[in-house]
């Protein structure tokens, strides 16, 4: 007599039976494997292929009792459809700033969890980032070094700086930082190369390319993204990139929606890490929200630079969407002739 049938199976009352005492031994009298085998006169394995045919079965039926603010659904799609090794969705906030402080705090529990002593950690710029040392507190003294993976620039109205933000979570957490001090656009490949041979910005720039961790933002394309707000790049540069299919950044390395990189006139004058570097990087945590970024975002991840992706609910579900659309553009090689001076 079949008592309970599954999409390809059926259990006949004895098993039933088995599977159900078996079930009822180790998640509810928490006792362990190797118990339930010795009382049933099975093998340890056995044991673990019947708990598993027990919930496939249907035998088992686990529920997660998860807090309302969690959404644990769109967390799951985030990690298989960009094959993340984590994503962590803050819920919705009425305004950008509660929102970015929101993203920050999940970033920063990650942060906690996560860290070990003498890890390294890169640290990127922007506003997303700059706001998680805020929220940044670890339980115990954490003997981190947090290194500037980008040059910065005075011209900003908050702390954005890579320099700034890796010295506030050096002093959360007791640990210490490495500043950049360098541009992160200078004016020429010839001031680039003479400023990389400088020994505290050549060797500072390769201790973040091989940090355990990076801590980054993903830049817009907008207008009012931080590139412009920090006088990195004019408007008609940003312009520029937007018109060559460029949809956001890391780190200043500007990438389509299909996650190519974009031959942008800047790259050569660039101080920071680049996309291969952000590659050999174990864990690259990218932290983000604001509604201009869904399709920064997903030409990020389709890079295959970001492990662990830190975002509010409305860009996940954005980003998700867009992927699904499908669509991919091909970068056009920018003129040097037409490229506009830096403001």
């Amino acid at each position: 007599m079949t008592w309970l049938r599954s999409g390809t199976d059926e259990i006949v009352s004895e098993d039933f039976e088995r599977l159900a005492r078996i079930a009822q031994r180790y998640y509810v009298d928490g006792r362990t494997q190797e118990e339930i085998a010795r009382e049933f006169g099975l093998s340890r394995p056995k044991v673990q292929r019947l708990l598993e045919r027990a919930r496939w079965s249907g035998v088992v039926d686990i529920r997660i009792a998860a807090p309302p603010w969690l959404n644990l659904d769109l967390e799951s799609r985030l990690r298989e459809e960009f094959r993340l090794a984590d994503a962590i969705v803050a819920p919705r906030r009425p305004d950008p700033q509660s929102q970015r402080e929101a993203v920050a705090r999940s970033a920063a529990q990650f942060l906690e969890r996560r860290l070990h002593d003498g890890a390294v950690i890169a640290v990127g710029h922007g506003r997303d980032t700059g706001e998680v040392p805020g929220f940044f507190r670890p339980q115990r003294r954490l003997n981190c070094e947090f290194v500037s993976a980008m040059g910065g620039s005075p011209r900003v109205d908050t702390p954005t700086n890579p320099n700034e933000i890796g010295q506030a979570l050096a002093a959360a957490s007791g640990g210490r930082s490495r500043s950049l001090y360098a541009p992160a656009y200078v004016e020429d490949t010839h001031d680039r190369a003479r400023f990389l041979q400088q020994e505290a910005i050549g060797q500072t720039l390769e201790a973040a390319r091989r940090a355990d961790v990076a801590l980054v933002g993903i830049g817009s394309v907008d207008d009012g993204c931080t590139m412009v707000r920090s006088g990195c790049l004019s408007l008609l540069e940003i312009a520029q990139l937007r018109d060559h299919g460029a949809t956001g950044d890391i780190l200043g390395n500007y990438v389509d929606v299909a996650g190519q990189p974009v031959a942008s006139p800047h790259r050569d004058r660039l101080i920071a890490l680049s996309l291969e570097d952000l590659r050999g990087i174990e864990t690259v945590v990218a932290v983000v929200s604001e509604v201009e970024k869904p399709l920064a975002i997903l030409g990020t991840l389709r890079a295959g630079v970001v492990d662990v992706l830190i975002v509010d609910e409305g860009n996940a579900q954005s980003v998700l969407d867009h992927a699904h659309q499908g669509g991919r553009k091909t970068p056009i090689p920018f003129d040097d002739r037409s490229a506009g001076r830096r403001s």
